[in-house]
């Protein structure tokens, strides 16, 4: 059973989510990749 979280992201201008899928899409780094995304995730909800 998964647990509920409890922490979330504030919601992110248009400018911050861009930014966060470009990341997504070409980091190289992959811890900078996974918290790009966890970071968009938590923001849609």
């Amino acid at each position: 059973m998964a647990r509920q979280p409890s922490v979330f992201v504030r919601s992110l201008t248009m400018e911050e989510g861009r930014w966060l899928q470009k990341i997504s899409r070409t980091a190289k780094d992959p811890i900078k990749l996974r918290r790009a995304i966890v970071v968009l995730m938590s923001a849609q909800g």
